[in-house]
């Protein structure tokens, strides 16, 4: 079994594209002088799939390094970028960047606490300051500078 288990995320891989590409078909192709919302998303879905079914057939198992400690830094972090588009949704900007920033700077980076939070306060507002107001790009409302901007 674990011989065979470098080939579990192409698979993974496959299966989301495929998935994609019916989820894409459904907002309609259109065609390419004329594209449907969906035309994009189902290329990008088709590449993702057929490097997906490559790599099952074709990838070498002695490319890949062995799980460490440091794999699970990088499972931490995708964690956190979930968690940070989940609250960013419900919360807004501002709070959940900060808490990204904290994170990332503080776990991954391992700053002291007197960069971190000066860093963390100042990118978060820093960023929606940029992003907002100068761009104009929308943030949903949040918490913090409900109202305000974009």
């Amino acid at each position: 079994m674990s011989k065979q288990l470098y080939r579990l995320a192409p698979l993974i891989l496959l299966l989301f594209g495929i998935w994609a590409m019916v989820q894409a078909n459904e907002l309609s192709l259109g065609r390419f002088d004329a594209p449907g919302p969906g035309l994009w998303p189902f290329l990008c879905a088709s590449l993702l799939t057929l490097t997906s079914a490559v790599l099952l057939f074709v990838d070498d198992p002695d490319d890949y390094e062995p799980f460490t400690r440091g794999t699970l830094g990088i499972v931490l972090g995708l964690i956190s970028l979930g968690l940070f588009i989940v609250l960013f949704q419900e919360i807004g900007f501002v709070i959940p960047a900060f808490l990204m920033l904290v994170i990332w700077l503080r776990l991954f980076a391992r700053e002291p606490w007197k960069w971190t939070l000066p860093l963390a306060v100042g990118g978060a507002l820093g960023f929606y300051v940029i992003f907002v107001e100068a761009l104009g790009v929308p943030f949903p409302d949040g918490i913090l500078f409900a109202g305000v901007g974009g």
